[in-house]
């Protein structure tokens, strides 16, 4: 140590005790983290927004877009030199204020999508708008979820070293 004493060196159950418990958590902030994306635009002008991820076959994309003003929207997925447009889950074609049109998209092959959703304003005046994006993604492999094992056979094993290492632990006593 900086000051001259000494460290008694880290046991190896502490370290797979902190290395499964912090999969487990990084496993929990993973999954439950699912940020919507904001966006502003002037309704006179036409606006843009992409998004890329990887999907595997049958894997299913919701894409929730709320808006607190009307305004048309359009769409599409973009994979392999295809196009595909995506109606909304409720019949209508544009936003009425406040409402919230529900996309869903499910996987026919593997690879990489592209999502690319267009906006345009209804109204033609020149007020600034904003909403809200939300795409969620379920994967129908569970391979997300490999890293719940991983961590709890790490704390398992570390919680084992650690009992192994008490009962083997040599006691000091005087005996009369």
């Amino acid at each position: 140590m900086a000051g001259g004493g000494t460290a008694e060196a880290m046991k190896i159950s502490d370290v797979f005790i902190v290395v499964g418990i912090s999969i487990l958590v990084g496993g929990f902030i993973m999954h439950a983290w699912v940020s919507s994306e904001q966006y502003n635009f002037e309704e006179a002008e036409q606006e843009i927004m992409e998004k890329s991820f990887v999907l595997f076959k049958n894997d299913e994309v919701e894409i929730e877009i709320s808006a607190p003003q009307e305004h048309s929207v359009f769409v599409g997925i973009y994979s392999e030199g295809e196009t595909l447009e995506l109606d909304p889950d409720v019949e209508s074609s544009g936003f009425v204020d406040g409402s919230v049109l529900v996309y869903t998209l499910s996987a026919k092959s593997s690879g990489e999508y592209l999502v690319f959703i267009q906006f345009d304003g209804n109204n033609g005046n020149k007020s600034n708008s904003s909403g809200e994006i939300l795409i969620d993604v379920e994967r129908s492999l569970l391979i997300d979820f490999i890293v719940y094992p991983i961590g709890a056979i790490s704390l398992a094993f570390g919680i084992h070293k650690r009992k192994e290492e008490k009962s083997t632990e040599t006691i000091d006593a005087e005996i009369d």
